[in-house]
């Protein structure tokens, strides 16, 4: 016998295993592409079990010799999340998470809510359940979490603007609390949103603040001079709730200081989208350069940010979420202009230069003029970026996950 309990000291305890409940690429989502990178990180601590939302050959195959990826498909699921030590679910606000969503109602785990607003996932999550009425669907669920709060004659007249649910504070995160051991969000903004929708809706579970993971920052180093004529981007989706307006405004004053600049815009959006930002740049800023390339390649993306010497990233309402994008700027060491607001306002200040929600075009444009022409200022916001995205590591944030679903 004590030959026995000698071999299982020296064999030791068994790996742990961590499920993933997640979108995947090739899916066409931030989350996704956020979840390969966390979950390669996870599976040097766990094995990491990776729940897709359809057969397996339709997605990226694992990187790691410690991970899986599996159908959430399979008869045996349920089985299959019940033999994990932990399952987390990664929940955004977007038709990639019907799998995350419904997999949750059945087996209860830890939920990452990479955006603190859920309604357009709700929204989207109407037109299934009651297709002939989408939002009157989408007003029960309101009206079930919120209550008196929203007049309900705005409800049934029209689908709520982001301005209005900004204004109401209509979030729509309860039911997911209902359901989550534990709440994983990447800022004290959101923290501050859900714990607020589970007192209102009456069941919040404990939330947490974890770091967003950033890529490896740039071996080249700090910029400090600018390019003649200078370039600024923007990255990511392009619209009007990321202060396009704003920004083109700002650009013409630019231009006209510094002739030959360029503004670049890269990222998804539509046809129609395309036409209206083309139609406003052409009028508010008819001699300045400004070009909208759309989504592009991974490597295009990767040559605009080693090109960039500005970028501008601003937001005029937060829904609680963290941007890839930004962090993209930053491990790139490019000096970035964020909007002081939600999670890039607890940036640290040697990262990012900020400007307040609803600045003027005069006031950006000087600010987007400074980072061109200070080069004292312009290298050390670079080796600021650069030193933040080397403390956000993904080795970093994968240990604090360990930490924190205890299963170090």
């Amino acid at each position: 016998m004590r030959q026995r309990g000698a071999r299982s000291l020296v064999r030791g305890r068994r790996r742990r295993r961590l499920a993933l409940v997640t979108p995947w690429p090739p899916e066409q989502s931030g989350v996704a592409d956020y979840s390969l990178r966390l979950a390669t990180a996870l599976a040097e601590h766990v094995d990491v079990e990776v729940v897709v939302s359809g057969p397996v050959a339709d997605f990226a195959v694992a990187p790691a010799r410690r991970m899986k990826v599996v159908s959430s498909l399979s008869r045996d699921m349920l089985k299959r999340l019940r033999w994990s030590d932990r399952v987390l679910y990664c929940m955004g606000n977007s038709s990639f998470h019907l799998h995350v969503y419904e997999l949750l109602r059945q087996h209860p785990g830890a939920v990452l809510l990479h955006d603190a607003q859920l309604t357009g996932f709700y929204g989207w999550y109407a037109g299934r359940e009651q297709p002939d009425d989408p939002l009157g669907r989408l007003v029960e669920r309101v009206e079930q979490d919120y209550g008196a709060l929203v007049p309900p004659d705005e409800l049934r007249t029209a689908p709520l603007s982001w301005e209005r649910r900004a204004a109401l504070g209509i979030y729509l995160t309860a039911e997911i609390q209902r359901y989550a051991q534990q709440v994983f969000v990447h800022s004290q903004f959101a923290q501050q949103v859900v714990e607020r929708d589970g007192r209102v809706a009456g069941h919040g579970a404990p939330v947490s603040v974890m770091p967003f993971g950033m890529p490896p920052p740039s071996p080249d180093g700090a910029r400090s001079s600018a390019g003649q004529p200078p370039l600024v981007v923007h990255m990511g989706v392009v619209g009007e709730i990321k202060g396009i307006a704003v920004l083109i405004e700002a650009f013409a004053q630019v231009a006209a200081r510094h002739p030959g600049a360029k503004l670049l815009l890269a990222g998804p959006v539509d046809d129609a989208a395309i036409a209206h930002w083309r139609s406003f740049a052409a009028r508010e800023a008819p001699s300045a350069t400004i070009e909208l390339l759309g989504r592009v390649s991974v490597e295009r993306w990767q040559d605009l940010l080693a090109a960039a010497d500005v970028a501008v990233q601003l937001r005029v309402v937060s829904n609680g979420e963290a941007s890839a994008a930004v962090c993209d700027c930053i491990a790139a060491g490019v000096p970035t202009v964020v909007t002081d607001l939600g999670w890039m306002s607890e940036l640290p200040e040697s990262a990012v230069a900020r400007v307040a929600p609803g600045v003027a075009p005069a006031v950006l444009a000087g600010q987007i003029g400074e980072l061109i022409a200070d080069l004292p200022r312009r290298a050390l916001l670079s080796a600021g970026a650069l030193a933040c995205a080397a403390d956000l590591s993904f080795e970093r944030v994968a240990t604090d996950y360990i930490a924190a679903l205890g299963l170090a």
